[in-house]
């Protein structure tokens, strides 16, 4: 019976194989096949899984079919173990592995809502019928993002630990191929990742603008403009070495203001940009849009749109870069520290309704009080040249850019600050410093105090020492 019934499935697929490569196949039945080949590869996943695991039981592999998968199938292990844990966590989403095998989710899809149900549950997941139906018509890339923004009005806290997990996972790697060329791959964070490509894409710009008004018949095309721009882009030497150099300068006799203007004139303030929106849930959706500097070289980071997404009474918050992942409030709230904030709100149809003006969260100004009243970082007492403007009571709940709520902190310390719960504390001049985050310290362990004596007490010792 099922030896049969596979070979009907195999003459089938044939079959349809020649019919798409037959000249005479309407294009509209062609678009039919493609739609149903989304039911095949949703069945075909849940069948192998399936199949292996009973082959798998019944023999007692111990490991849920995935080496006979991978031997049978010709997937690699690593594969075939992807795809039998899907299907496991199928076995806990019910109304998802049904939708599979109908074809109505895709089997990408179904990935994004297993792993979303291990972030939250599997039966949040199954009692939302929205989150399902987007999952019927969704992308995986568009799914992805949609399951992030739902997890994360769902635990809130858990963008933070994601965030982490991301930021540990970042690499760059380098190495010869054979066929002589140098290659590269890499993974960075939603954030690092959005900068480092805004400032490929405007490079990248620049370059094919270079390329309109040159003699030159060879037009670049985007991938070896995005090449390029790698080698621009990397080839201004290091901020540290320039760092290095104007406080070797300022040592050497110049005064601290001919050093903040030497520096300001070769670009060491830079003008990066960071931008911030936030979102509410409600009818209206007010946004913050800021630009912000990064303080890291001359030349313009990146322009890159932070969305944060507030609950109707304005409690739940979490925030995504646009088009990118969730991340936790305390990058918000670093990006907030040096950003120009633009107002914006819009309707629940994204009809812009009101417009406020650009406020420039740390003049220039300000940073030279910061810098004459500091003279050097906060926290570490670094080079003031290093140092970002940081608000110690955060903007994201109503701090004011006053020098009274500022203070001088370096990369470093604002990374701890932000990031590792490090506290602004008050260092006795008027000034603020930074301590570590307060944690519960017990004094040295001992044993339980013995039980009281019932009865008479003894006099003499049990035992003596000589």
């Amino acid at each position: 019976m099922v030896i049969d019934t596979a070979r009907r499935v195999r003459e089938g697929l044939a079959e349809l194989i020649r019919l798409a490569n037959d000249p005479a196949t309407p294009t509209s039945d062609l678009r039919v096949l493609l739609g149903e080949c989304k039911t095949f590869g949703g069945q075909l996943t849940v069948l192998q899984a399936d199949t292996a695991a009973g082959v798998a039981g019944r023999e007692r592999h111990g490991d849920s079919g995935v080496g006979v998968l991978a031997q049978a199938v010709g997937l690699s292990r690593r594969d075939a173990a992807g795809q039998v844990k899907v299907a496991k966590q199928l076995e806990s989403l019910p109304s998802v592995r049904d939708a599979v095998e109908n074809g109505d989710i895709s089997i990408a899809n179904a990935k994004v809502l297993t792993g979303t149900s291990e972030r939250t549950s599997a039966e949040q997941v199954e009692q939302d019928s929205e989150l399902l139906r987007k999952a019927a018509v969704l992308s995986p890339e568009q799914m992805a993002r949609e399951a992030g923004r739902w997890a994360a009005q769902r635990r809130p806290d858990d963008a933070e630990h994601v965030y982490r997990r991301q930021r540990a996972r970042r690499r760059l790697s380098f190495w010869d191929g054979d066929d002589g060329m140098v290659h590269l791959r890499g993974e960075l964070d939603p954030v690092t990742g959005a900068k480092v490509r805004e400032r490929f894409v405007q490079e990248a710009e620049r370059l094919r603008r270079l390329d309109l008004h040159s003699a030159d018949s060879q037009k670049r095309s985007l991938d070896q403009r995005m090449a390029d721009a790698l080698d621009t882009l990397t080839s201004h030497g290091s901020i540290y070495a320039r760092i290095d150099s104007a406080t070797n300068e300022a040592a050497n006799g110049k005064g601290a203001g001919d050093a903040g203007k030497d520096e300001a004139a070769n670009g060491i303030v830079g003008k990066g940009k960071g931008v911030g929106n936030g979102k509410s849930a409600g009818k209206n959706e007010g946004v913050g849009k800021g630009v912000g500097k990064c303080g890291c070289g001359s030349r313009a980071s990146a322009d890159i749109t932070i969305v944060q997404h507030l609950s109707a009474d304005g409690t739940n918050a979490f925030a995504e870069v646009a088009g990118g992942g969730v991340i936790p409030q305390s990058v918000l709230e670093e990006h907030f520290c040096n950003a120009a904030v633009k107002g914006v709100v819009f309707s629940h149809k994204g009809v812009p309704l009101w417009h406020g003006h650009t406020k420039r969260l740390a003049t220039k100004a300000q940073m030279n009080a910061l810098r004459a009243r500091y003279g050097a970082c906060g926290g570490c007492s670094a080079n003031v040249w290093i140092c970002d403007g940081h608000h110690v009571e955060p903007v994201s709940r109503g701090g004011r850019t006053d020098i009274d709520n500022m203070m001088l902190l370096c990369w470093i310390c604002h990374q701890k600050v932000h990031h590792h719960g490090w506290r602004e504390v008050p260092d006795g001049r008027g000034l603020y410093t930074i301590a570590p985050p307060e944690r519960i310290r017990h004094g040295p362990s001992h044993g339980p105090d013995p039980p009281p004596v019932v009865g008479a007490v003894r006099s003499e010792p049990l035992f003596a020492l000589s």
